[in-house]
């Protein structure tokens, strides 16, 4: 009998040692869990909240805006109790993907991963280069042009308030900025969009981009506000292209686009989201040639074009003046050839844009 009450006793002794054990312990792992800062969790469901309020029919499939306000409420749910931070990492990823998912489903969407060739938002607001935003990093210098004409009056780039709040840049007296060339800058198809605020209405040449001049292609403003485009179509040949039906009004921010279906021959412009002109193939539109080599029978030159700087605000280099002067004999100091005033938002594509996807482009950049 007393052994069994010791066997009992010591028992009761070890249960109680064990549970303790186990209690100390859980307690011990307990005091490790340390919660985590919600504070970007917040944030990302605050944005997908909006998102979701702001998504209708009109703009995505129905069937993509039920299954990501699925996914957001499913979300919302695992936030409410204490998380470690990676749980909250986790979530934030998880919301992150779901909207970028919903939003590349929206018509119009323009897959920048895949076609933007060089995009700048020129917020730097200092310095005198910029940095396009795009997967290869472009940088635009600033640089004086024309300056055998111009002489003291050739000036840089400057930074002015851009057409949304941020930066733009302004130029004028040959003000342009040089990209080192790259031959992503002569795709198959192009298209090119840019917020400009024109100085005046009639400046001729108003050079808003130009790879190799007019033999690779130039946009540009001219006559009394017109978007133009010139493209090379053969050896010898290159072809002028404006928006007959669109005017780009001074000294007010504008969004202008051109694009480029060298496939169909099919060539557009979009003043403010709005296609305003468009020509074919029976319009001499051709595939854009994007081999340098040429005859240039008008100058009675005949050379292998040696690549050029991508630039912005002029369609040449001081170098490639000096260097073949018959090809700009024409120009003067009323006519320096180079854009007048300001540029924001500048993007080159190397895809023809649809009516769609110019539209949306501008409802979302438009202040």
């Amino acid at each position: 009998m007393k052994m069994e009450k010791l066997i009992r006793v010591r028992t009761m002794l070890l249960l109680l040692v064990v549970s303790s054990a186990l209690f100390l312990g859980s307690c011990k792992k307990d005091a490790t869990v340390v919660a985590g800062d919600k504070t970007a969790l917040t944030a990302a469901i605050a944005s997908a909240d909006a998102l979701s309020a702001a998504a209708t029919s009109t703009d995505y499939p129905q069937a993509d805006i039920t299954t990501y306000q699925a996914t957001l409420a499913t979300v919302k749910t695992a936030a409410a109790p204490m998380l470690t931070q990676s749980q909250i990492d986790n979530l934030v990823i998880q919301l992150n993907a779901a909207m970028t998912l919903l939003n590349s489903k929206a018509y119009g969407f323009i897959d920048e991963s895949l076609y933007l060739v060089a995009g700048w938002h020129f917020d730097e607001g200092t310095g005198t280069t910029a940095t396009s935003y795009s997967a290869a990093k472009q940088v635009a210098t600033f640089t004086k042009g024309w300056t055998a004409l111009l002489g003291a009056s050739a000036a840089l780039p400057t930074w002015v308030d851009g057409y949304k709040g941020g930066k733009a840049i302004y130029l004028n007296n040959g003000a342009h900025l040089e990209v080192p060339y790259s031959v992503s800058f002569l795709p198959a198809d192009i298209s090119i969009s840019a917020w400009i605020k024109n100085d005046v209405q009639g400046w001729e040449n108003n050079c808003i981009v130009s790879q190799n001049y007019w033999w690779g292609y130039k946009f540009a403003t001219q006559s009394v506000g017109k978007p133009l485009f010139t493209e090379r179509i053969s050896a010898t040949a290159v072809q002028d292209f404006d928006a007959n039906s669109g005017i780009v009004a001074p000294l007010v921010w504008t969004h202008v686009v051109v694009s480029l279906n060298s496939t169909t021959k099919i060539l557009k412009f979009y003043i403010n989201g709005v296609m305003v002109q468009s020509y074919s193939s029976t319009d001499a539109v051709g595939p854009l040639t994007r081999t340098l080599s040429l005859v240039d029978v008008e100058t009675a030159y005949t050379y292998t074009m040696v690549a050029q700087p991508f630039l912005i605000g002029s369609f040449a280099t001081d170098a490639e003046i000096a260097l073949h002067p018959l090809n700009f004999n024409w120009i003067t100091t009323a006519n320096v050839a180079s854009f007048k005033g300001a540029i924001d938002e500048l993007k080159v594509y190397n895809t023809a844009l649809t009516d769609g996807q110019v539209g949306k482009l501008y409802n979302d950049e438009k202040p």
